[in-house]
């Protein structure tokens, strides 16, 4: 009795990320997991168009799940019976593609760093994107996959004004379009993943976990995460095989003990061509204060499109009327 007393006293200075199995199905997809709005707008657009895909793209940095969206997509429209493809988009169309193209019949065919392809795969994937349309409007579809995914780290459109992408390739590609955020700008889901990540590894090598040490999860939320998703799960794994007891301390994770320097996103909106605003701070990443650099990310955008809220909202990815909420609620004005 007097044990449980003081682990019951002792518990409170360790921090338990959340563990109400119905809560945090709440905020899953397949395997996938956020609450964030980010996330929360990924998830429904996922719901709302997984039976209607025949082509889309998801886009994201490196670590940011795009194998996962791609596989929960497959799962969501066709099935886990069905075939599941991936492949680099550059293999593939170098390699034996009707061999890939029947194992994927009436499942989905996934072509990863579409960004990365020579004018002459592009010209191929161009070709194969026109066949499976053919196949889709002669009613052949089951002799091509029920959808094509492809996905890329560098945004497609971007590549089209630099001259490296085919403009009518980046239109079929685009029609349909999936962003995935950076896990640093979606860290309310830190903890959520903190603990989907620890229970995996407790099951999977046995070891009983029960959350993290005093002052662990300031530290994740801090970090700047250029490895986004898959940089965190490599640091837990680590850090709960470095653990002596039930807790993960700071001192098991080693690559928090330095600040990480901040990598440049493709994907980051930027107000004076850095990816920072005039006069923020040199890393709003170190700020622990998620409200306040939420806030300073909201101005960064609006100053970036001149006080335009509809062009801000769009590029937040958020309604216009949640950004009224959000400016109204902080007393945020305008960009001078």
């Amino acid at each position: 009795m007097i044990k449980d007393k003081e682990v019951e006293m002792a518990a409170p200075r360790h921090e338990v990320a959340v563990k109400d199995t119905a809560t945090r199905t709440r905020w899953k997809l397949g395997e996938m997991i956020g609450r964030s709005p980010a996330m929360e707008r990924l998830f429904l657009q996922m719901r709302y168009l997984a039976n209607h895909l025949r082509v889309a793209l998801i886009e994201g940095e490196g670590g940011t799940g795009k194998l996962l969206t791609a596989k929960t997509l497959h799962a969501l429209a066709t099935g886990r019976a069905s075939g599941f493809v991936p492949a680099s988009a550059s293999s593939f169309l170098r390699g034996n593609c009707n061999s890939a193209l029947d194992e994927a019949r009436g499942g989905t065919l996934y072509l990863t760093r579409v960004d990365a392809m020579t004018p002459e795969e592009q010209a191929k994937l161009l070709h194969l994107l026109e066949w499976h349309q053919h196949q889709i409007t002669r009613n052949n579809a089951e002799h091509a996959p029920r959808q094509i995914l492809v996905s890329c780290e560098h945004p497609l459109r971007g590549l089209v004004l630099q001259g490296q992408m085919r403009a009518d390739l980046s239109y079929h590609l685009t029609s349909v379009r999936l962003q995935l955020p950076p896990l640093r700008d979606r860290r309310e889901d830190i903890p959520l993943l903190v603990d989907y990540f620890l229970e995996q590894f407790s099951r999977r090598h046995g070891k009983p976990l029960r959350g993290l040490g005093p002052g662990v999860l300031q530290h994740l939320l801090a970090h700047s995460w250029p490895g986004n998703v898959r940089e965190l799960e490599t640091t837990l794994s680590s850090g709960a095989l470095m653990c002596e007891g039930q807790w993960v301390r700071l001192i098991d994770l080693p690559l928090l003990s330095a600040p990480a320097q901040e990598e440049a996103s493709p994907f980051a909106v930027s107000a004076n061509g850095n990816g920072k605003a005039s006069g923020e701070p040199a890393d709003d990443a170190a700020d622990p204060n998620l409200d306040r650099a939420i806030l300073r990310h909201i101005r960064r955008v609006l100053a970036s499109v001149g006080g335009n809220k509809l062009r801000a909202a769009r590029l937040l990815g958020i309604s216009r009327s949640t950004l009224y909420r959000l400016l109204d609620a902080n007393g945020v004005g305008l960009p001078q």
